[in-house]
């Protein structure tokens, strides 16, 4: 080994215990050393190897790809050339459709008109179906026409189909077919459904509105039909949904409103054949009424007849109304409006009636109620009316709280009182929301002046109101004005004499109408003007005669100042009267407490 070995005089020698140990040792780790590099040199090779075979094995994936790329391009060259020559063959080859169970009749069109005996093939000559000498075959269906050579083949089945041809049976060469038939079967057991819906007795479908709807439409046929469904609705032209050429269709139709309620029919058609087949169901679309319920009362021609009136319109189908008195039917209907005349003796003032209306759709109900109550009229007018003669005057009456509605008319209180009050040149009447006007024009006293009665009229009763009519001829307004003018005048003067004769302050104008022994009234201004005028009210009472003048103040008070007591002096009084008058007065002025305040 390199760097181990060893002379021949070494060899010869013993070698000892430790040198060989040494060596052994040695020799162990050269080989640990080079069999961890063969390892390493393995585990390369390994992995080319596996390198190489995953390579390997993408080549061949990419050159099967390329293998099915070649086979489908062969496959489709080959399906075309088919193709190219079918059309080839299309294009000289009559089609005749027949339906699957029928019967079809094939001429012979490629012999001349001379020849009676021919050969049936199908697909090549050699595939006879009929030969020369037999005008039949083994198959029972297939017969010849000695009229006419045609092939008649009898309860078609779908394998019949292919291309047919006949030849001379003097002909020895090969022959095409001319005749393709095509055999077809359905379109049967057409299927339609709508859901989900709800079915009334007869079969009609019907839902709410908003609902979503569900249409199925599925049928049998060779080859696929086209589907078609319209929908056919009331006072519309057909409106095609959806169409497919498949053997089943399935659509919905979102928040369905009541436009689309009418007949849906699905139409299945052969494309080849051209046989159809429908089927149709009726679909209604149900809602409730959108208006509120509505009750009232009318009058009729009848007297003493009313007709009670509920409405509830707006919903499909109609809802049932019902007219209840005291919660006990009256009568019912099945409508969008109720109505009944009823005798309205039979019923009393204040009377509350009610109507309910009831709507379904499927479990669901719809319910609202409205009511009423009866009431005789009332009129209203002034009793007492006045007019002047050759004047208009207006009469008015009122009706309120009837129910019915109250009728007004207006009669004389004459010999025949029921007859009513005509409109015309000497009446004018007119009604207003119940109130009526009667316009008398050119009163009369003769003819007008009297009993007018307002009478008011519904269903439950009658009343009537008098008013009495006053025509009085016109008074002289000028004179009567004047007259009242001069009365007050006077009473102005009397009262502005008065006040003039007995105010005080106008003293000095006063002395202008007074006679010199009139009597005036003095103010005593103080205590002491008081004491004054009483010394010489005494002296001059002892002189046996009275002063004209009377002392005064130098200053008199002003008018809103403090005014005291006063007392009454008589100048010159007259001579009728007493001396016990004249005494008492003298009394009662010295009992007086000089200073007390008026």
């Amino acid at each position: 080994m390199k760097g181990n070995s060893l002379t021949l005089e070494n060899a010869c020698a013993l070698p000892n215990k430790d040198d060989m140990e040494g060596y052994i040792a040695r020799l162990e780790a050269t080989y640990k050393e080079e069999l961890k590099d063969i390892k390493t040199d393995i585990s390369y090779i390994g992995e080319r190897v596996n390198g190489l075979e995953e390579n390997l094995d993408i080549c061949i994936s990419r050159l099967e790809i390329q293998q099915q790329g070649i086979n489908a391009h062969s496959e489709l060259m080959q399906d075309m050339m088919y193709k190219v020559d079918d059309i080839e063959n299309r294009t000289s080859l009559t089609t005749i459709i027949g339906e699957d169970g029928g019967q079809i009749i094939l001429p012979c069109s490629t012999v001349g008109g001379n020849v009676t005996k021919v050969a049936w093939f199908l697909e090549k000559s050699s595939q006879e179906l009929l030969s020369c000498d037999r005008n039949g075959s083994s198959d029972f269906r297939f017969l010849r026409d000695n009229v006419s050579s045609s092939l008649v083949i009898s309860n078609l089945r779908l394998e019949d189909g292919g291309n047919y041809g006949c030849r001379d049976c003097s002909q020895t060469s090969e022959s095409k077919p001319h005749i393709q038939l095509n055999v077809t079967s359905g379109p049967h057991n057409v299927t339609f459904s709508i859901s989900p819906t709800n079915i009334l007795p007869n079969g009609t479908l019907y839902t709410s509105f908003g609902s979503t709807i569900n249409f199925s439409c599925s049928t049998n046929s060779i080859p696929k039909p086209k589907l078609d469904v319209f929908l056919y609705a009331p006072d519309t032209n057909p409106e095609m949904f959806h169409s497919v050429n498949e053997s089943v269709i399935d659509f919905s139709l979102f928040h369905i409103a009541p436009n689309y309620e009418g007949n849906y029919t699905c139409s299945a058609e052969n494309i080849e054949s051209g046989r159809t087949v429908s089927s149709t169901l009726q679909l209604l679309v149900y809602y409730a009424p959108n208006h509120p319920i509505h009750c009232s009362a009318n009058n009729t021609e009848k007297p003493s007849e009313i007709v009670l009136l509920c409405t509830w319109p707006g919903g499909h189908p109609d809802p049932v109304l019902d007219w209840e008195i005291d919660g006990k039917p009256l009568f019912n209907d099945t409508s969008g409006m109720l109505a009944s005349s009823l005798n309205g003796s039979q019923f009393s003032a204040g009377q509350t009636l009610k109507c309910r209306g009831k709507h379904r759709i499927g479990k669901d109900m719809k319910q609202e109620y409205c009511q009423l109550q009866l009431s005789p009229p009332v009129p209203q007018s002034q009793p007492l009316r006045t007019c002047l003669t050759g004047e208009n005057v207006t009469l008015s009456c009122s009706v309120s709280g009837a129910n019915p509605p109250a009728t007004i008319t207006w009669l004389r209180n004459l010999s025949i009182p029921e007859v009513e009050i005509q409109p015309g040149k000497k009446y004018q009447i007119v009604q207003d929301s119940g109130v009526s006007y009667l316009t008398i024009v050119n009163c009369s006293h003769d003819s007008d002046e009297g009993y007018y009665i307002c009478k008011g009229e519904n269903g439950l009763a009658t009343r009537d109101l008098f008013i009495w009519l006053s025509v009085n001829k016109p008074h002289n307004i000028v004179g009567l004005v004047s007259a009242i003018l001069i009365l007050f005048l006077l009473v102005v003067g009397l009262i502005t004499g008065i006040i003039i004769y007995c105010d005080p302050r106008v003293y000095w104008k006063a002395n202008l109408f007074r006679s010199g022994q009139s009597e005036v009234l003095v103010l005593v201004e103080s205590e002491e003007e008081e004491e004054d005028d009483m010394e010489q009210t005494g002296n001059s009472a002892e002189n046996g005669h009275y002063s004209d003048t009377v002392a005064r103040s130098p200053n008199p008070p002003a008018a809103n100042g403090n005014i005291y007591k006063h007392q009454v002096l008589f100048h010159q009084p007259p001579a009728s009267i007493s001396s016990d008058l004249v005494s008492e007065v003298s009394e009662e002025t010295e009992n007086l407490t000089p200073g007390e305040e008026l």
